[in-house]
């Protein structure tokens, strides 16, 4: 690696000095990978998320007009709605799990 562009500017250093510059370049691009790798993630799963909260919000909202016109399926429109909200907390779940 001492033919590489980055170490050109260390012409003046020994062969342990280029080696120890060479490796800190390599952990430190290592890092940046590793660090814009977790960053993706998080976007993914705050999008899956932020899609959850939101498909809920407007069940619920569903539910709601839904039990106004009909206030003896309120039971029914309850488990259903809850059921759904389930579902999709698992979907985040589950996301947050598989990256």
């Amino acid at each position: 690696m001492t033919n590489h562009p980055a170490l050109a500017s260390y012409r003046g250093l020994s062969k342990l000095e280029r080696r120890a510059a060479s490796e800190i370049a390599v952990d430190r691009a290592a890092s940046s990978v590793l660090a814009a790798r977790e960053s993706a993630r998080l976007d993914v799963i705050a999008e899956v998320a932020e899609t959850a909260l939101l498909n809920a919000s407007a069940l619920s909202g569903l539910e709601a007009v839904l039990v106004m016109r009909t206030p003896h399926a309120a039971g029914r429109l309850g488990h259903i709605a809850d059921s759904a909200c389930t579902a999709m907390g698992k979907v985040v779940v589950r996301t947050g799990r598989s990256l």
